[in-house]
């Protein structure tokens, strides 16, 4: 009976080995607004063009570990390459959920596409040092890791005229339990500003006094700098 197990399984793997890779395609989709098209090679080791959020981010490239299976938790090597991105690291999937881990490096324009929506525009450039999240349901349960901020010329929009300011070098923080994401100026431990994620699937986004002060527009009365004292909401999930 034991053998027959193993044959099993040793089956279900070299299936596994020979499918399309397209089939990956699916279980993407739990990232929340992740496609992946433009595959080759097949399900345990391929690549294809993926897109989050509406945005191009480059080529995917996977290996998966044949051990890992045997646990019923796939998993392998990652590398996300494209004309603003270079990142590396590794993913699981088990229980419904996908787990992902980052480091490496993205330019401003990956993520000017995404603040366009919102009039902002940034210079300079992202590393990031280390990245752990958990995606399930399409929702993010978990978000730890940190990484740094070149620093550079800032444009937005208030009050229907184009501002400009040049922000210092920042680093940024991120942790669960609540997940929240949080930035300082590198040469301090300010807080400049924080994102949440709060219930019902909403992101909660505070600005403090000090980075009003930073982009030129300083918050009227006293207070500490670290204060959040303008805030914002919006659906993510």
């Amino acid at each position: 009976m034991k053998a027959v197990a193993v044959g099993v399984l040793a089956f279900a793997l070299f299936c596994a080995a020979l499918a399309p890779a397209g089939l990956l395609a699916i279980p993407m989709q739990r990232l929340g607004g992740a496609s992946l098209t433009a595959t080759a090679g097949t399900l345990w080791s391929g690549s294809g063009a993926l897109r989050l959020g509406g945005l191009d981010l480059g080529r995917l490239h996977w290996s998966f570990e044949p051990g890992t299976a045997l646990r019923l938790a796939p998993g392998g090597a990652w590398r996300l390459t494209g004309d603003a991105v270079d990142l590396q690291g590794r993913m699981a999937f088990h229980d419904g959920a996908v787990e992902v881990s980052a480091q490496g490096t993205v330019t401003a324009a990956a993520v000017n596409p995404g603040l366009a929506a919102y009039d902002i525009r940034l210079d300079g450039g992202l590393a990031i040092d280390s990245l752990d999240t958990a995606v399930a349901d399409g929702r993010l349960t978990r978000l730890d890791g940190g990484g740094r901020w070149t620093g550079g010329t800032v444009s937005y929009a208030l009050g229907r005229q184009l501002h400009t300011a040049l922000l210092p070098p920042m680093r940024a923080e991120a942790n669960s339990a609540p997940i929240r994401a949080s930035a300082f100026a590198e040469a301090g431990d300010t807080l400049l500003i924080q994102a949440e994620i709060i219930d019902g699937g909403y992101v909660k986004i505070g600005i403090t006094r000090r980075l009003l002060q930073l982009l030129n527009q300083p918050w009227a009365g006293g207070g500490a700098e670290d204060e959040i004292v303008v805030s914002v909401e919006e659906a993510v999930f």
